[in-house]
C-alpha cells in the first residue's frame, strides 16, 4: 500500500476484518492501518507494512514451530535447542579432509594467495573445485556431495582458521546464494542447469540485496525489472556485493515493475549471469576493502540490461520473502566464524609464536608462554591479574556458547524450521562477544596494536609471499590489522541495533500481533471498543503470566546424554525464558501504541531481546554437552550465572567474575582440557614489537 493509497482508505468492517486472518494481502493493509492510527508517518507505513508482510510470508515457506517462540510463550521441549552432532557422510567428510589439507599445504608453500590481485590463486580456486569443495553442500542428484547444514560448522571454523575470507566465499557461495535460493524456490530446470555448475566450482555464487542508502531497510529497493516480451530489462545499481566476480552467477533482490503488483508486495529475485566484462549495459567497480581484502567485493551497475524472464527465481512478489528465508540460514554462518575468531584472540595471547612444539608439515603447534606469560605488569606476569584472566573466562564461554548457536541455527535451517529470533540471538550474541574480545585483546596488547603491520604491507607493496629470513625483522600486528574484520561482523546479516530493536521485537512479537492486536486495533480505527477481542488478549496475557510462575515449566524429554547437571541448567534456561515470554507481554499490553518504548523495551542493552541472548546461549551450550566435563560443566555455570543476573538486571558479581577467572586459568594451562580442545590446534601469529626480540627492531 503506497502513503497515498493509505491516506484514501475506507474503514474496514468487521467482515473484512475476519478476512484479514486469512489473507496474507489483506494483513498487510491491517498493519499500515494500525501504524497510521498510531501516529507513524506515511513513509513509516509503507517500510513496515512491507517488512512485515515479506516476513509472514517468510514464515509459510518453513514447516514446524519456532522453538524460541515456544520456550517464551508455551511448554517448549529442551531437545529442541539441541545442534546435534558433527555426522557427515564419508563422502563429504572425505571431500572436508582433503579440502582442508589442499589448503594447508599452499598455505605453507605460500601459494594460497595472489597478493598481485588481492585474490585467492586461480590454483587455489581450481584445484577446491577439483576435490568437489564448491559442491559440498548441493545435493548428490545435482553433482555435489550433498552435505547437511549442520555438517558444515566444524569446515567453516577450520577454514576461518587457515584464512577467514575463505570462509566467507564458501558461506556466500552456499547459504546465502545461489545455492540456497536455488534450492528451495527454484524450478527443476533451473536447478539442473546451475547446480551442477556451481558444484564443479565452474560458477562462483553471489547474493545481491543491500544497495547504495538501502541496508537496513530492503523494502526501499531501487533496483527494477520491468517485463517486455520474454526478458526483464533490469536497471539500478547493487553495492557492496560479496563474490560477484565476471562470469559469476548472483542472486538479484529487485521490484518488478509492470506485473500489476501492489506497491510493497512488488519484489521480486532474479538469478544474474554475471557478464564476462564491462558493457554498454553493465559495469562493475571492485571495492577495496580493509576487511577481507582478499575477496572480490563490488559494486555494479545495471543499464536497460536484459535477461530472460525464465530466470525468475520464484513467484512474482516474493523476493524479499525469499531474500529473508536465506538470511535467517546464513546467520549460522556469521556466528560459526565469530567464535572461531574469538578463539584465535585467545590463541593470539596465550601462545608463544616463537616457541613451536612440533610441526606435521602441515601446522605448527605451539607451547604456552605468549604476551600473557611474560608481558610483566607490577612484577607479576599480566595473565596473573584477575581481571584479565575474568576477560579471557568470559571469552572463553560467550565463544563456546556461540558455537553451539551457529551450529543449532544450521540445523534448524537443514530441517527446515525457521526460528528467525533465534538466528538473530545468535548473530547478535556472537559478534558482540567477539567484538568484546577483540577490544580486550587490543587493551591486553597495548600501544603496540596501533603499530603498522609491516609484514603484511611489505607483502601487498612488493606483491610476493615474505620469506622467513627478511620477514624477521619487519612487524607484524594480527589484532590492530584485523579490527575492521571483527568490527565488521556485527553489520553483515543485518546490523546488530538492527536486528536487536527492530527485527527481533518484530520476530518475538509477531504472533501476538497478528491473533490479538490486529483485532484489537481495527475496531479501534473503526470507532469500536473491540471488546471481544481485547478480553481474549486479556485471558492469553493472564494464562501466559501464570503459566511463567511455574520452574518447572518445559520438557526435558528427549535430551541426549542427560546427567544432573545438564538437566539443571536446561530446566532453568527454559523457566528463564517463560519469564521473559510474560515480560514481553506485559510490554505490549502497556505500549500498545508507542513504538519507542517498545523497541527500547523489547530490544538491546538490556531489553527483552538482550536477555533472550544470554538465556539461550547458556540453554544451546548446556545442551551440546555429551559428558559431564569439570571442566565444561564450569562453563556452563558461569554461563547460567550471567544469564539469571542479566535477566534480573544486574551486574555480574565477584562470584561469576570469580568463576570467569577460573575459567581464564584453565585456557591458559596447556594440561587443561579446554587448553587442548579450543586453542592448542591453532596457529599464531608474531606478537608485535615482540620486547624478547628487540634486537631485531632496533
Amino acid at each position: 500500500m503506497s502513503p497515498s493509497q493509505l491516506e484514501d482508505q475506507p474503514a474496514v468492517g468487521p467482515a473484512a476484518a475476519a478476512d484479514s486472518s486469512s489473507d496474507q494481502g489483506a494483513s498487510v493493509d491491517v498493519v499500515a492501518l494500525i501504524l497510521k492510527q498510531a501516529g507513524r508517518s506515511a513513509a513509516e507505513v509503507a517500510s513496515l507494512a512491507t517488512l512485515d508482510e515479506a516476513d509472514r510470508s517468510a514464515e509459510h515457506q518453513f514447516s514446524g514451530e519456532a522453538p524460541t517462540l515456544t520456550s517464551l510463550f508455551g511448554s517448549a521441549s529442551a531437545a529442541d535447542f539441541d545442534a546435534g552432532r558433527f555426522s557427515p557422510s564419508p563422502q563429504v567428510a572425505e571431500t572436508m579432509a582433503r579440502s582442508l589439507e589442499f589448503l594447508l599445504q599452499r598455505k605453507r608453500a605460500g601459494t594460497l594467495l595472489d597478493h598481485q590481485r588481492m585474490l585467492f590463486h586461480d590454483d587455489t580456486l581450481s584445484g577446491l573445485a577439483k576435490l568437489g569443495f564448491f559442491g559440498l553442500a548441493i545435493p548428490q542428484q545435482y553433482g555435489g556431495s550433498g552435505a547437511k547444514l549442520g555438517d558444515l560448522g566444524p569446515l567453516l571454523r577450520a577454514l576461518t582458521f587457515i584464512h577467514p575470507d575463505m570462509a566467507v566465499m564458501f558461506e556466500v557461495h552456499n547459504f546465502l546464494g545461489p545455492a540456497v535460493p536455488i534450492l528451495d524456490f527454484g524450478t527443476e530446470e533451473q536447478k539442473n542447469y546451475y547446480l551442477p555448475k556451481m558444484a564443479r566450482g565452474e560458477l562462483l555464487g553471489s547474493f545481491a540485496l543491500t544497495e547504495p542508502g538501502v541496508g537496513a531497510d530492503p523494502s526501499k529497493l531501487s533496483l527494477t525489472a520491468r517485463r517486455e516480451g520474454d526478458e526483464y530489462v533490469i536497471s539500478g545499481v547493487k553495492w557492496p556485493i560479496t563474490n560477484v566476480i565476471y562470469g559469476g552467477v548472483c542472486i538479484l533482490v529487485l521490484k518488478l515493475e509492470g506485473e500489476n503488483l501492489a506497491k510493497g508486495r512488488d519484489s521480486g529475485m532474479l538469478i544474474f549471469e554475471v557478464p564476462p566484462a564491462d558493457s554498454l549495459t553493465f559495469k562493475m567497480v571492485r571495492n577495496r576493502l580493509t576487511a577481507f581484502d582478499y575477496l572480490w567485493n563490488a559494486r555494479f551497475r545495471l543499464q536497460e540490461h536484459r535477461v530472460p524472464a525464465s530466470q525468475l527465481l520464484g513467484p512474482r512478489g516474493k523476493g524479499l520473502a525469499q531474500a529473508f528465508s536465506s538470511l535467517a540460514k546464513g546467520r549460522g554462518g556469521i556466528c560459526v566464524n565469530s567464535a572461531a575468531k574469538t578463539f584465535k584472540l585467545l590463541a593470539q595471547l596465550i601462545l608463544d609464536p616463537n616457541d613451536p612444539v612440533s610441526d606435521n608439515g602441515l601446522q605448527k603447534r605451539y607451547r604456552a608462554g605468549g604476551w600473557v606469560h611474560f608481558r610483566n605488569t607490577f612484577g607479576k606476569p599480566i595473565g596473573s591479574s584477575p581481571r584479565i584472566q575474568a576477560w579471557m573466562g568470559q571469552a572463553v564461554c560467550q565463544g563456546l556458547a556461540s558455537r553451539s548457536l551457529g551450529d543449532l541455527c544450521f540445523r534448524l535451517g537443514a530441517s527446515g524450521v525457521r526460528d528467525e529470533t533465534q538466528g538473530m540471538v545468535a548473530k547478535v550474541y556472537s559478534t558482540k562477544a567477539l567484538l568484546q574480545a577483540a577490544l580486550r585483546t587490543y587493551q591486553i596488547i597495548g600501544g603496540r596494536s596501533v603499530h603498522k603491520d609491516e609484514r603484511r604491507a611489505t607483502v601487498r607493496e612488493q606483491q610476493r609471499e615474505l620469506h622467513e629470513p627478511e620477514a624477521a625483522g619487519l612487524i607484524a600486528n594480527y589484532v590492530g590489522e584485523n579490527m575492521h574484520e571483527f568490527t565488521i561482523c556485527t553489520v553483515y546479516e543485518g546490523p546488530n541495533p538492527v536486528l536487536a530493536d527492530v527485527g527481533a521485537p518484530n520476530a518475538m512479537t509477531r504472533m501476538i500481533r497478528t491473533q490479538y492486536l490486529e483485532p484489537i486495533g481495527l475496531a479501534e480505527v473503526n470507532g469500536q471498543a473491540g471488546l471481544g477481542a481485547k478480553a481474549k488478549f486479556g485471558w492469553f496475557i493472564a494464562t501466559r503470566v501464570l503459566g511463567s510462575l511455574n520452574p518447572w515449566v518445559g520438557s526435558l524429554a528427549g535430551v541426549r546424554h542427560p546427567f544432573p547437571e545438564k538437566l539443571k541448567y536446561a530446566r532453568r534456561a527454559l523457566s528463564r525464558n517463560r519469564v521473559l515470554g510474560r515480560e514481553i507481554l506485559l510490554i505490549i499490553a502497556r505500549y500498545q501504541k508507542s513504538f519507542m518504548d517498545q523497541s527500547y523495551l523489547l530490544g538491546d542493552e538490556g531489553g527483552v531481546f538482550d536477555k533472550l541472548c544470554h538465556s539461550l546461549a547458556s540453554l544451546v551450550y548446556v545442551l551440546s554437552l555429551d559428558e559431564p566435563h569439570p571442566e565444561y560443566l564450569m562453563v556452563a555455570e558461569a554461563l547460567d550465572r550471567e544469564a539469571s543476573l542479566v535477566a534480573r538486571g544486574a551486574a555480574p558479581t565477584p562470584a561469576l567474575q570469580r568463576l570467569w577467572a577460573e575459567i581464564g586459568q584453565k585456557i591458559m594451562d596447556p594440561e587443561s582440557r579446554l587448553h587442548q580442545d579450543l586453542i592448542a590446534d591453532i596457529e599464531v601469529d608474531p606478537i608485535p614489537l615482540d620486547p624478547r626480540l628487540v634486537d631485531r627492531f632496533v
